[in-house]
């Protein structure tokens, strides 16, 4: 299992997509359920009616991925169960999320946690707040164009943290400012490294 994380925009489905096209490595993609785009709509529309909702599935649809994922032999997620915490933090913080519902979902991620293998690698992509913010527009994935910076801030600082503080796998850090994720000769280097990481890791 190959985690990728990173701040929302940076870049996280387009190296998923190359790894799995360039290694053999399945990609199980955070956004592949319909239920999740209509449900994260309903969320940037009406935060505090919808967070508990989104934040149960993803968790949902995150550990029945890793099921999978063992089931077959390997593959790579392009969000995972294991920062999945940093959004609930957040909401709970902002108040999207009731002190009784963010007991549930912590309670309830520890008790999946106990279930799920280690990881084997994690590729953590980096980019300022300006590089997600243009890429979000760019993609004009409905509400989500809407996220308002001091969001995106402050996921990037609780990500940075928790990135120092991870020590499940190896993992490595990758600076997407360094290249344009749609540009394949930039992104050359990058795929390199990753595929590096990933045959050391094994």
């Amino acid at each position: 299992m190959i985690l990728i994380e990173g701040q929302i925009g940076v870049g996280k489905t387009t190296i998923g997509e190359i790894i799995q096209k360039r290694f053999g490595i399945r990609l199980y993609q955070e956004l592949s359920n319909p239920d999740t785009l209509a449900l994260l709509d309903r969320f940037y529309a009406d935060k505090r009616r919808w967070a508990f909702t989104l934040q149960i599935h993803f968790l949902n649809e995150r550990f029945r991925m890793i099921k999978q994922i063992f089931r077959d032999g390997g593959g790579v997620l392009d969000r995972s169960i294991f920062g999945d915490r940093i959004f609930a933090e957040m909401l709970a913080a902002d108040g999207d999320m009731s002190e009784e519902e963010f007991r549930t979902y912590s309670t309830l991620l520890d008790n999946m946690l106990e279930h799920v293998q280690r990881p084997q690698l994690l590729i953590y992509l980096d980019a300022s707040v300006d590089t997600a913010m243009d890429r979000i527009r760019n993609r004009n994935r409905g509400l989500e164009s809407g996220i308002p910076r001091e969001y995106l801030e402050e996921l990037n600082e609780r990500y940075l943290s928790w990135y120092d503080r991870y020590d499940l796998s190896p993992k490595i850090f990758v600076n997407t400012e360094e290249f344009h994720v749609d540009a394949p000769d930039e992104l050359e280097p990058v795929v390199r490294r990753i595929g590096d990481a990933i045959a050391s890791s094994r």
